[in-house]
């Protein structure tokens, strides 16, 4: 998912500025000084962080997509505890810029938790289109929404057909048809 990727960068561009200020600050981010160690003291107990519903919910309604959801829950949950953990480094801190840098971090994050609860819920959506990918060309194979196991798709870039199966893992896979 392009998401990912995008939160991916977004995530590193957080460490950077974390980064940044511990340089400003005459810190080496690589080592504990006395200003990292300001930062980590501030730290929640992960265990306290808020939990909401979606990161333990089950799979129920989206059959073959329990690997992606599983994913997206975990994300999701990691997002939540940031914008608390954030939200509370900004609280314990009485550096100005680094409140209003932890602050602007909870934002961030908060818009990742939500983007991810939206994923979860397009997931879960019955009406949304099965896509996987042909293991030939990696062109996409669209078997539409709520399809059965044992559905058959060709891909429309080579001469592959395949049929859908569920496997063990709560995941759709490809098998390869005999042309």
């Amino acid at each position: 998912m392009t998401y990912w990727e995008s939160l991916r960068r977004n995530e590193a561009a957080h460490r950077a500025l974390l980064e940044d200020w511990l340089r400003r600050h005459g810190e080496d981010p690589g080592t504990d000084g006395p200003a990292r160690a300001d930062l980590t003291a501030a730290a929640l107990d992960p265990g306290a962080a808020g939990r909401h519903p979606l990161a333990e919910a089950g799979a129920e309604g989206a059959p073959g997509h329990a690997g992606d959801l599983a994913a997206l829950r975990a994300d999701y949950e990691f997002e939540d505890e940031a914008v608390v953990i954030y939200g509370h480094f900004a609280y314990q801190t009485e550096d100005r810029e680094l409140r209003e840098l932890f602050k602007e971090l909870a934002r961030s994050e908060s818009g990742h938790r939500n983007g991810l609860r939206r994923l979860v819920r397009t997931v879960e959506d019955p009406a949304t289109p099965v896509i996987l990918f042909c293991p030939l060309c990696g062109w996409d194979i669209d078997f539409g929404p709520s399809p059965a196991e044992g559905a058959e798709g060709k891909c429309r870039m080579c001469p592959g057909r395949f049929a859908l199966r569920l496997g063990e893992d709560g995941d759709w896979t490809l098998e390869r048809l005999k042309p």
